[in-house]
């Protein structure tokens, strides 16, 4: 059975908290860079071309050539395999769906990485993150759709999409149990890389500009940034712990979609968000006393 201490759990929700900040990044310049015409399979290329040169650094860096080595290769092939479906999905919903949409729609992530911890990492969640989960459920129903028009495609393929991403997430903590962060990230960028570069053949627009390319590297740059920090968020917590934080992207998803696109939110965008935030301010309040224990999972 493994233990995690306040401290741990702390720094967790830290690394969790920067990992929304960069995958909410990383989705409104998805959205912004699919509208010079650029297709879902190709900007997901392009984010796991640039995500992993800027993996190699960071693990020469910070292990070393070691680092290049595994014990779980078909984790990481079964988990990239995974991603690059989860990816296409998802980064079509993004370009097609108001800012605030796709990252609501991606809050159905934590509610399948609870769900499905129970029986494939043996994790118990407690009753009270439980209820927290299920009223965050709840929130999501209130506000999918923000706006009141997302269209239905777009919505399914993102839903579809994240739920792929959720599956991704529990696999991730099963390699984080023998694996080191940087190894983890390096092979999932090279799983998407290889996996995309298949498809990408059959939907490709060269970069029309220095100006599309640099939008093409910088969703890969913030794709390296999130991962890592979501890596070391679930080393150090339970995923129940760690992913009802992902909630607070929706801050960040208003900002964004107010200043760049002029997106207003409405009265269900508010009152949903007042939900799910409160409910991890709830998992983060009552960790001490009710922290759901992860029993052996290899």
């Amino acid at each position: 059975m493994t233990e995690h201490s306040p401290r741990e759990i702390r720094r967790a929700i830290g690394f969790a908290l920067a990992s929304i900040f960069f995958f909410t990044a990383m989705t409104a310049i998805v959205k912004w860079i699919s509208g010079f015409g650029y297709s879902a399979v190709q900007v997901a290329f392009f984010r796991a071309v640039f995500a992993l040169l800027a993996s190699v650094p960071i693990l020469l860096v910070q292990v070393g050539s070691s680092g290049f080595t595994t014990t779980r290769p078909w984790g990481f092939l079964a988990r990239g395999l995974i991603a690059v479906f989860g990816s296409t999905l998802s980064f079509y919903g993004m370009a097609h769906l108001p800012l605030a949409d796709a990252v609501t729609i991606a809050f159905t992530i934590p509610l399948w990485v609870t769900s499905l911890s129970v029986p494939i990492l043996g994790e118990r969640v407690g009753w009270s993150r439980w209820a927290a989960v299920l009223a965050g459920f709840a929130a999501i129903l209130i506000i999918v759709p923000p706006s009141g028009d997302a269209p239905i495609i777009p919505a399914l393929a993102s839903l579809a999409g994240n739920g792929l991403t959720g599956l991704a997430v529990v696999l991730l903590r099963r390699l984080n149990a023998t694996e080191r962060p940087q190894t983890i990230v390096f092979y999932y960028m090279l799983a998407l890389t290889l996996g995309t570069s298949v498809l990408v053949p059959f939907d490709w627009r060269t970069p029309a500009s220095l100006h599309d390319f640099l939008g093409l590297a910088a969703v890969g740059i913030a794709a390296v940034c999130a991962h890592t920090m979501l890596t070391y968020a679930y080393r150090y917590a339970p995923a129940a712990v760690v992913a009802p934080f992902d909630y607070t992207g929706i801050l960040w998803a208003v900002v964004i979609g107010y200043v760049v696109w002029g997106e207003q939110p409405t009265p269900n965008l508010y009152l949903g968000a007042v939900i799910l935030i409160g409910c991890g301010l709830y998992i983060l309040l009552t960790e001490g006393r009710d922290r759901p224990r992860a029993t052996p999972s290899n």
